[in-house]
């Protein structure tokens, strides 16, 4: 593994095992809860999740699964041959690999070792992905696999789940206001233990771009990949996908894959075109369909807004462009020459990143404080009555209550929604957030569900690339109701989608509504949840200060 990924994996570790010395001295000295209970209970639930995930997954997605040979798979499958010869490379043990009939592009690895390791790869992968790109996630997926990142992860997450236990049972057994020392303890353990291990999952996510650069030589079609999967970015990939699409649909399965074969050796030529001096690259030099423009003004939010780095934070992978980054500073065989002009080009201009900044300062206390608000006003009310008394929570209630409707008003604005003409236009949007919202009006066609067999989300593909919507309820149960009975009357439709853009880090539109070319509709009651709790909040504060001034 190169050295800067050690370094960051060993910073992660130090980390975790901080906060499991602080974990056992929580424990030991401040919860009544015996050390061995709470390390039995974690270690019972990690386990549980290493043996059943495997199969839980296979079953939330699906996927037809190759048959395997003695040296390779027994299909045509162009990725097939891939897979194999990079197992072979690798040293590593034939794969399980499954095709996941979804538009979404997306590849992922999961299994209990490496001989039960599986890589799914969905369908909008495949083809909208040209066959170097294919090759280099690929690659990717298997350097999970060699570096036994699913065993590893699954060790790591034994600390947050120590202290689950530990502060559960110390809540258990908390006398009102008598242990409140060990429960912030604990909690700030806690979520230092959670943040530790997602800083652990992006480090391993850079030792797996680094493993398959090493693997493939070619660290510009990894980069291609991660930009045409993170940001939906694809200008011809629509109209070959469908073609491709509809192929498979008249059982011409030859003949689709024949057609995917030629499209990738065409773009495979465009990576020889050669950039200008000092500025963007040829637009064949990223492949066909990934606009040096249109990628810098997607990086440029990565790069400008704080948002970024704070969705970073709670994320398992990395912003592409900080993977883009690591690459070129890898100093590997095959590390990427021509993606500096993009990020360069995809710096804050002047004005920028102070705009963003101020933004930032302004959203972040409307985006929690809110709620810590309301935290405050119940530990006040259960244990603290005879500090400030009853006004002090009555004061906390209504500044909930102004916070959240201020919120609502910026995370769901109510005015006319923008049309759009391009989905990927989006991607230029300084402005979008995930508390900052963007009112749109955008057509499309549903080529996908999210890849799992529940799923209530969508992806809409038009010319310029694609955009998942959400699809969000305030009732318990309703998006996994949708999602198994009314969310396939969309798929292949053409549709008219209204919602609001937000970045939070990745690009989405959350859904209000959806019409299909058949007449099916379906909306969102999201927003009007949301304004109602907030407008319920401040009600109650405006009461309860009415009554205790």
């Amino acid at each position: 593994m190169h050295g800067h990924v050690r370094r960051r994996l060993i910073a992660v570790l130090c980390v975790l095992g901080g906060v499991l010395a602080l974990a056992c001295w929580l424990v030991a000295v401040l919860s009544p809860v015996p050390f061995a209970w709470a390390v039995t209970g974690g270690v019972a639930v990690v386990a549980v999740q290493y043996l059943v995930a495997p199969w839980v997954i296979a079953w939330l997605v699906p996927a037809t699964e190759l048959v395997r040979t003695a040296d390779g798979y027994r299909s045509d499958e162009p990725v097939a041959a891939i897979v194999a010869r990079q197992c072979r490379a690798g040293g590593l043990p034939l794969v399980r690999l499954g095709i996941v009939e979804d538009g979404e592009p997306n590849a992922f690895t999961f299994g209990r070792s490496r001989r039960d390791s599986r890589v799914w790869i969905s369908r909008g992968l495949l083809d909208r992905l040209d066959e170097r790109e294919v090759e280099a996630v690929v690659a990717h997926e298997l350097g999970h696999v060699a570096h036994r990142d699913v065993a590893v992860m699954t060790a790591a997450s034994l600390i947050p789940a120590v202290l689950y236990f530990a502060t559960a049972g110390g809540r258990a057994a908390d006398r009102p206001g008598g242990n409140d020392l060990n429960r912030l303890l604990a909690f700030a353990a806690y979520l230092a233990a959670q943040l530790a291990l997602l800083g652990f999952a992006r480090a391993r996510e850079f030792g797996a771009d680094h493993a398959s650069c090493r693997a493939t030589g070619d660290g510009d079609a990894l980069c291609s990949a991660l930009v045409r999967i993170a940001y939906g970015i694809d200008e011809v990939g629509r109209e070959r996908a469908a073609r491709i699409a509809a192929l498979r649909a008249d059982d011409e399965n030859r003949q689709a894959r024949r057609l995917a074969r030629r499209a990738a050796r065409i773009r495979s030529t465009g990576a020889l075109g050669i950039a200008g001096p000092g500025g963007l690259p040829a637009a064949g030099l990223l492949g066909p369909g990934v606009p040096p423009e249109r990628i810098a003004a997607a990086m440029r939010w990565e790069n400008t807004s704080p948002w970024a780095r704070w969705g970073e934070l709670f994320a398992t992978h990395p912003l592409v462009v900080h993977r883009i980054a690591a690459l070129e500073r890898s100093g590997l065989p095959g590390a990427p020459t021509r993606w500096g002009a993009v990020r360069a080009a995809a710096a804050a201009r002047p004005g920028e990143r102070t705009a963003a900044r101020g933004r930032f300062l302004v959203e972040l206390p409307l985006h929690l404080g809110g709620w810590a608000c309301l935290v405050a006003a119940l530990t006040v009310a259960q244990h603290h009555l005879d500090v400030g008394g009853p006004r002090t929570v009555a004061v906390l209630v209504a500044a909930a209550g102004v916070l959240l409707v201020v919120r609502a008003a910026l995370r769901s604005p109510l005015g006319a929604p923008e049309p759009v003409d391009e989905a990927a236009s989006l991607l230029e949007r300084l402005d979008a957030g995930p508390v900052g919202a963007v009112p749109v009006s955008l057509r499309g066609r549903i080529v996908g569900r999210g890849g799992y067999v529940a799923s209530p989300d969508f992806v809409l593909a038009d010319d310029s690339g694609i955009v998942p919507i959400v699809y969000l309820q305030p009732f318990p149960g309703a998006r996994t109701f949708f999602g198994l009975t009314g969310a396939d009357a969309f798929v292949d439709q053409e549709v008219l989608v209204t919602g609001w853009f937000l970045r939070a880090p990745g690009p989405y539109v959350e859904l209000r509504s959806i019409t299909g070319a058949s007449g099916h509709t379906a909306r969102s009651w999201q927003f009007v949840a949301r304004y109602a709790l907030s407008l319920a909040v401040l009600l109650v504060g405006a009461v309860l200060l009415a009554l205790n001034l």
